[in-house]
């Protein structure tokens, strides 16, 4: 099942991430709307010495409809370690921007992509996994919950994310440099036949940039990984 936690985490780390501020008096939002970006993160062990993946994000389009929302068209790849991506391919997904700033993102529908690229043969039914963060959260707010589900062949999977809290604000230091940020703790299950992933996850994001670090917790407090951003370039 590593397919599908590749795609939503992807999914929802980039609910964030303007390569560059915006004009003054312009609306805020935590996703990247200059086209041509590419957001490269990388994710190791706790310790930082054992290299899971690389996760680069592209701004492939940007549109803007009659009514003021952006329509933000980007692509998501994964390198392995052995330089083999864990998805198959590049996935195409869309993020709608509203007009006060506000990011949605379906990650059940990304997560459908992925599974039909590894196995063409079935039909992929995607429903929920409507995610939101809008540009003004501030600690002590609760984020909606996400619930999201992917069927095939008579299987289902399921995607929830709860307890979605924000606990505070920090400045920290990755690769890319150093942000103020908000942090976001949130609650994650997945269920399928044969599988159970049971996590607790921390995510910094810093406003007219995204996300910068991505921490997973097993629900024991015993760190699994961590994924920061390492370059943006255009």
């Amino acid at each position: 099942m590593i397919i599908f936690n590749i795609i939503l985490t992807a999914s929802l780390l980039w609910t964030s991430f303007p390569a560059e501020r915006p004009d003054a008096g312009a609306v805020r939002s935590y996703f990247c709307t200059a086209k041509g970006t590419e957001l490269r993160c990388e994710r190791y062990d706790p310790e930082g010495n054992k290299h899971w993946w690389t996760q680069t994000i592209s701004i492939k389009d940007v549109r803007k409809r009659d009514d003021g929302v952006k329509e933000v068209k980007f692509a998501t790849t994964v390198v392995s370690d052995k330089v083999k991506s864990p998805i198959k391919g590049t996935v195409n997904s869309t993020a709608i921007i509203y007009n006060d700033g506000t990011v949605e993102v379906n990650i059940s529908d990304a997560a459908a992509t992925v599974a039909k690229q590894m196995f063409s043969a079935f039909d992929f039914q995607a429903s929920g996994g409507t995610s939101r963060m809008a540009p003004t959260i501030k600690p002590g707010d609760s984020l909606e919950e996400i619930h999201s589900s992917v069927d095939w062949n008579g299987i289902k999977m399921t995607i929830d994310y709860w307890d979605r809290k924000v606990v505070r604000y920090e400045t920290i230091t990755v690769p890319a440099g150093t942000f103020d940020c908000i942090v976001i703790r949130e609650h994650k299950l997945e269920k399928a036949p044969l599988h159970k992933k049971d996590r607790i996850t921390y995510t910094w994001y810093a406003l007219d940039y995204g996300m910068i670090r991505h921490d997973t917790y097993f629900t024991n407090g015993r760190q699994e990984c961590s994924e920061q951003l390492y370059s943006v370039s255009r």
